[in-house]
């Protein structure tokens, strides 16, 4: 009998402990008890992804528009900036993430531009100092025949997102960016319209799902509206360089 209890005992261990390591346990205790739980950056459904779309990318037309971002760009109809685009957006995405795949992309040499949406999670994981320098890393990675259009962070709703005073840092990141950007002829940067913002310089209500974060059909709508003008743009700049 005793040894049954044993047995039994070590099962209930085992499976507690299978659990803890296979599911977010731990990192529900911790929200509830008030600590900031930061997950992991590079997780495994960003490998999934990326694996993916290496395999697209061997069959990218010369010529393309790249987008790469997170789950914005992600969630974003590229085809509808220019028929010949290829959306490498993935959810949760970094700047380091980003850092990390961009060599993989063989059609990036190839293409007629590249548009780079992000930041917003890296909000949560360094100052917009080292962002800042992702960017300039992020640059030195796409050749210099290529142009680059950098997406500004789009504000988002503090309250319903929980995420107070991060609008304030937005602006900040967002405003190095564009300096940045009107240093280097190769570079632009699509500044957030006017329209998205409510009176408290939000996410305004009328452009995103409910989380204060990600644009609606409507939001997505004036942003492809804005994409497509700009880059219209800078394939004609680009054109009157080579020329």
């Amino acid at each position: 009998m005793k040894a049954v209890i044993t047995i039994y005992l070590l099962i209930i261990h085992i499976f507690i402990g299978i659990v803890i390591l296979k599911t977010d346990v731990i990192s529900r205790i911790k929200v509830k008890l008030g600590y900031e739980v930061i997950s992991v950056e590079l997780t495994p459904y960003y490998y999934t992804m990326l694996a993916f779309q290496r395999r697209v990318d061997k069959n990218i037309p010369d010529k393309s528009f790249i987008f790469i971002g997170d789950s914005l760009t992600q969630g974003l109809a590229v085809t509808a900036v220019s028929q010949k685009s290829v959306n490498y957006g993935i959810g949760q995405d970094t700047t380091v993430g980003v850092l990390n795949r961009i060599p993989f992309y063989q059609s990036i040499l190839r293409s007629k531009i590249v548009i780079i949406e992000i930041g917003i999670n890296d909000l949560k994981r360094r100052t917009n100092a080292e962002i800042v320098e992702n960017y300039l890393k992020i640059i030195d990675l796409i050749p210099n025949n290529i142009p680059i259009l950098f997406n500004s962070i789009f504000p988002v709703d503090e309250i319903i997102s929980k995420r107070a005073g991060i609008n304030s840092r937005i602006q900040k990141l967002n405003h190095t960016l564009n300096t940045i950007c009107k240093a280097n002829k190769r570079l632009y940067c699509l500044e957030v319209p006017h329209i998205f913002f409510d009176i408290s310089g939000n996410l305004s209500n009328d452009y995103h799902i409910g989380d204060g974060i990600h644009l609606n059909g409507l939001g997505n709508k004036i942003w492809i509206s804005k994409l497509k003008s700009i880059t219209q743009k800078i394939v004609e700049n680009n054109k009157r360089e080579i020329q």
